[in-house]
């Protein structure tokens, strides 16, 4: 599945929003407007977007630290 980064992201915030609204109506039995629920959802949008875009800069640095070349025959001379 190689969906873009943009839709993964829009499908995990979807779930959270579904989430929280099932814990808002049968858990805890209160309303929240529906403003802090989308704001809610964005900053998960955001964190995902802003998460994969940390990871894609760290990864790279893994290929690079590789061990160190050390000389362990005997010397040539």
């Amino acid at each position: 599945m190689n969906d873009s980064i943009f839709f993964q992201a829009f499908i995990m915030s979807i779930v959270y929003l579904l989430f929280k609204f099932i814990e808002m109506r049968f858990i805890l039995k209160k309303n929240k407007p529906v403003k802090e629920l989308v704001r809610e959802s964005l900053i998960v949008y955001f964190s995902v977007l802003g998460g994969n875009f940390v990871l894609g800069q760290i990864i790279p640095l893994k290929d690079l630290i590789a061990a160190p070349q050390v000389f362990t025959n005997d010397p040539g001379f």
